[in-house]
C-alpha cells in the first residue's frame, strides 16, 4: 500500500470522477430529454477533472519547475479555462457547437501538459531505461530457431 497520501487522494478522487462520468453516460443514454442530452454532451467534464488532478500530481513530483514548464502549465490552464468558458457559453446560448470545441480545448491542453510533465520526470539513477526495445542477437536467435536434429 502506498504511503504517499497525495497519491491515494488523487487515485480516489480520479476514481470518483470517472465513476461520475460513467453514471452520466448511463443516465443520459436514452437521450430522450434535454437533461439526458446534456449529460451525454458533458460526460467528459469529470474525466477532464481527473486528468487535471493527474497533471497537478505529476507537477508536484518534479524536483523543480523550470521557466518553460511554468509557461506550459500556464498555457494549459488558460486553454482549459477558455474551454470551460466555451462550453458554458454553448450551454447558456444554445450554441451546441461550442461544447465539443470547449471539450477539445480542455483535453488537448491537459493532455499536452501531462505529456510535457511526464517527459520532465527524473530518470532512473542507474541510467537504465524503464522501457526500450533491444535488437535481437542473430547468433542467439539462430540457435533457438533451428529445427530439432534426430
Amino acid at each position: 500500500m502506498p504511503q504517499d497520501r497525495s497519491l491515494i487522494t488523487v487515485v480516489v478522487l480520479s476514481g470518483v470522477l470517472v465513476l461520475a462520468a460513467v453514471v452520466m453516460i448511463a443516465v443520459g443514454l436514452p437521450e430522450q430529454t434535454l437533461l439526458q442530452q446534456r449529460l451525454l454532451q458533458l460526460y467528459s467534464v469529470p474525466l477532464s477533472g481527473a486528468l487535471a488532478l493527474g497533471v497537478v500530481h505529476v507537477a508536484g513530483r518534479l524536483p523543480s519547475l523550470t521557466g518553460t514548464t511554468r509557461v506550459v502549465l500556464v498555457v494549459a490552464a488558460v486553454a482549459t479555462v477558455l474551454g470551460v468558458a466555451a462550453m458554458a457559453v454553448g450551454l447558456l446560448t444554445g450554441l451546441d457547437a461550442l461544447i465539443p470545441l470547449g471539450q477539445a480545448a480542455m483535453w488537448l491542453s491537459l493532455g499536452g501538459a501531462l505529456l510535457w510533465l511526464v517527459s520532465r520526470l527524473p530518470r532512473r539513477s542507474d541510467g537504465g531505461r524503464t522501457f526500450g526495445l533491444r535488437p535481437i542477437d542473430d547468433d542467439l536467435d539462430a540457435d533457438h530457431n533451428e529445427p530439432a536434429q534426430d
